[in-house]
């Protein structure tokens, strides 16, 4: 079986993100098995809430493309997300402000999946050159049967 080069990039970019740092800033492997991702979503009056969601095992990502970002210091508008997408933040730190009035850190090698592409969705506090890549998933991806699925 041949493996693509954005397979490749996407594995490694993957493996790079679910490595957690130490106070010495040591590399520490999360507990085998366990990945958590901040999901990010809209309750059925279209404000944003999010909620810590535990994946176990190996799982394959059905991405269909992936995009690159970065952007400098400072606040974006109220927006929500074009599509369905994993964010996995590979340089800075953030704050997410949420429609329910919360706000979540995100930082380096942190692995969101943002689904709030309705209603009046989130704003990014960009508290230092934040550079993220995307992975766009399909419409119909959903993040919590994904996660509680057997392993692949």
């Amino acid at each position: 079986m041949e493996t693509s080069r954005r397979e490749l990039m996407v594995a490694g970019t993957l493996l790079g993100a679910l490595g957690v740092t130490a106070a010495k800033g040591a590399p520490v492997a999360p507990p085998e098995g366990i990945i958590e991702v901040l999901h990010v979503y809209p309750d059925a009056e279209g404000v944003s809430h999010a909620r810590r969601v535990r994946v176990f095992g190996n799982k394959a990502i059905p991405v269909q493309s992936v995009s690159a970002g970065s952007i400098g210091v400072g606040v974006s508008h109220w927006g929500s997300a074009p599509n369905k997408r994993f964010s996995i933040n590979t340089i800075g730190e953030l704050d997410v402000e949420l429609g329910d009035g919360t706000r979540h850190r995100v930082g380096k090698g942190d692995l969101v999946f943002i689904e709030d592409i309705v209603g009046t969705g989130h704003r990014s506090h960009f508290l230092t050159p934040v550079a993220n890549l995307f992975l766009i998933v399909p419409d119909d991806f959903d993040l919590l049967q994904w996660a509680a699925a057997e392993e692949t």
